[in-house]
C-alpha cells in the first residue's frame, strides 16, 4: 500500500508542541477529529545537573510496527525549532534524500547557563564590555555536555532503536554550544549544524578551541555546517575567523561548509540553514537516476557504499524497495513487480505492508486467490498489532481484501 512519493508539498500545520488535529470533515460529538501525533514527551532525571529534563521525541513513520534502527538528531531549543525541523525531515525522508531519523529535543531550564562554554578567566568578563553583567549565569556548557554524553545519549540508546550516528543542531547560543561540543568531544557527534553561533562569547575563544582541535586531530572525520545571517559585526567578525580557519586549517577528513545568508536575519536563519545542512550532510543518499532499471542488486550496492561512508549498516529499506515495485507495476511490468515485492517479503516478513503490496502485483497478474490470501495476511497482521502499533493502512488492507473477494465471486458466478 505505501506507494512511492514523487512530488509532494510540505504542509504548514498549526500544532501544539507534540500533537495537532486534522480531519477530513468537521469534528462532531459522534466523530471527533483524528489526532495527528508529531512527537511525544519523555523525561530524564539528571544527576549531573541535579534536575529533571524534558525531552521532545519524534519517531520516524513506521517505527512502532517495525524493528529498524535509526540515527538520532539531538536538537537544542526544541520549543522554537521542533516543528519546522520535523516537517523538513518528513519531506526529505519521504523523497529519499536522507535516512529516517529519531529526533530528541532537549528543553533547557537555564538556557544561558547550559549552552555557553566556561569563561576563560575573569578578565574576559570585563572584555565583553559589560555584556557579562546582562548574562551573569553563563559558562555551564561543560556540565551540560557531560549530561548529553554520560546520561542523555545512553538513555536514548537504551530506550529507542538507535544507530551509532548522531547529529547535533543548535541556533545562536545553541550554535555556540554545538561548536563547543565539536571542539571538546569531537567523536560524540558525526554531524554538527551551528546556526548563527554566538562566537563572540569569551572574546572569540571558541574559535581558538577549534583551531587547537584541528592541530591535534589532523584526520578528524566529522561533518560541519555553519551559517550566519545579515547580522551585526559582533556575530559576523568571529564567524569570518571561523571561515578562514576552515578554509586553511581544516583536517582532511572534515566535510564542512560555511555560508553567510545575506537575505536572512538572526531570527530567520534556522529554516534555510536546516534544510541546506541536511542536504549537505546526506548528499549522495538518494538513489541515482542511472539506476532507473530498478535493479535491486545495484541499489543494494549503492547503500553498501553509504554504509562505509556513514559508519553504520545502511540498507535500501522496505519503502525504497516498495517504490521500485510500484514503479514496475505502474509500467505494467507485472512479473518484475512481483519479483521486487517478493524481495521485500523475504527481507521484512514482519511487515503487513509487504504482503499487501505483493497482493496488488499478483492481483494484476490475474492470481486472485493468491492476492486474497496476501491481503488477508496483511489485514490480520495489522489488526493483531494492537493500539500501540496501530497500522494506518488497516482500512486499505481490508478494502483490498473485500474488493478481490468480490472479483473472485464474480468469476465463480460466470
Amino acid at each position: 500500500m505505501l506507494r512511492p512519493v514523487f512530488a509532494s508539498t510540505l504542509l504548514a500545520l498549526s500544532l501544539t508542541l507534540t500533537v495537532g488535529w486534522l480531519s477530513a470533515a468537521p469534528a462532531t460529538a459522534e466523530a471527533p477529529a483524528a489526532a495527528l501525533t508529531v512527537g511525544h514527551i519523555d523525561t530524564l532525571r539528571s544527576e549531573i545537573l541535579d534536575e529533571e529534563r524534558t525531552l521532545t521525541v519524534r519517531l520516524p513513520d513506521g517505527y512502532a510496527t517495525g524493528d529498524a534502527r535509526f540515527p538520532v538528531l539531538y536538537l537544542l531549543d526544541p520549543q522554537s525549532h521542533f516543528h519546522y525541523l520535523t516537517g523538513i525531515l518528513q519531506e526529505l525522508e519521504r523523497q529519499g534524500h536522507m535516512p529516517s531519523l529519531i529526533v530528541v529535543g532537549i528543553a533547557n531550564t537555564e538556557r544561558t547557563r547550559d549552552l555557553t562554554p566556561p569563561w576563560t578567566d575573569e578578565s574576559t568578563i570585563e572584555a565583553q564590555g559589560g555584556r557579562a553583567q546582562i548574562i551573569p549565569d553563563g559558562g555551564g556548557g561543560d556540565a551540560f555536555l557531560r549530561f548529553l554524553s554520560d546520561e542523555l545519549i545512553p538513555h536514548v540508546d537504551k530506550t529507542y532503536r538507535t544507530e551509532p550516528y548522531r547529529l547535533l543542531v543548535g541556533h545562536s547560543f545553541g550554535g555556540l554550544f554545538a561548536l563547543h561540543a565539536l571542539a571538546t568531544t569531537p567523536d560524540l557527534f558525526r554531524s554538527i549544524l551551528a546556526i548563527s553561533p554566538s562566537l563572540w562569547w569569551d572574546t572569540g575563544r571558541p574559535v581558538d578551541r577549534l583551531e587547537s582541535l584541528f592541530e591535534q586531530r589532523p584526520t578528524l572525520q566529522t561533518q560541519l555546517f555553519a551559517t550566519v545571517g545579515n547580522e551585526s559585526g559582533l556575530m559576523i567578525d568571529p564567524f569570518n575567523r571561523l571561515q578562514a580557519l576552515l578554509r586553511y586549517r581544516a583536517p582532511s577528513g572534515l566535510h564542512w561548509h560555511a555560508k553567510v545568508y545575506d537575505a536572512e536575519d538572526h531570527g530567520t536563519m534556522p529554516i534555510p540553514s536546516t534544510y541546506a545542512a541536511l542536504r549537505f550532510f546526506f548528499d549522495g543518499w538518494q538513489i541515482p537516476y542511472d539506476l532507473v532499471g530498478w535493479d535491486v542488486e545495484a541499489v543494494d550496492a549503492h547503500f553498501a557504499g553509504l554504509s562505509s561512508r556513514f559508519g553504520y549498516p545502511v540498507s535500501a529499506g522496505e519503502a525504497v524497495i516498495n517504490g521500485f515495485g510500484y514503479r514496475a507495476l505502474f509500467s505494467e511490468e507485472v512479473d518484475k513487480a512481483i519479483e521486487i515485492f517478493q524481495v521485500n517479503v523475504d527481507r521484512y516478513p514482519g511487515s503487513a505492508n509487504v504482503y499487501d503490496s505483493l497482493g496488488e502485483a499478483v492481483e494484476a497478474n490475474g492470481e486472485l486467490e493468491r492476492a486474497f490470501e496476501l491481503y488477508r495476511r496483511a489485514y490480520t497482521m495489522a489488526k493483531d498489532a494492537g493500539a500501540d502499533a496501530a497500522d494506518p493502512s488497516l482500512v486499505a488492507y481490508q478494502r483490498h481484501m473485500e474488493a478481490v473477494s468480490e472479483k473472485i465471486a464474480d468469476v465463480k458466478a460466470e
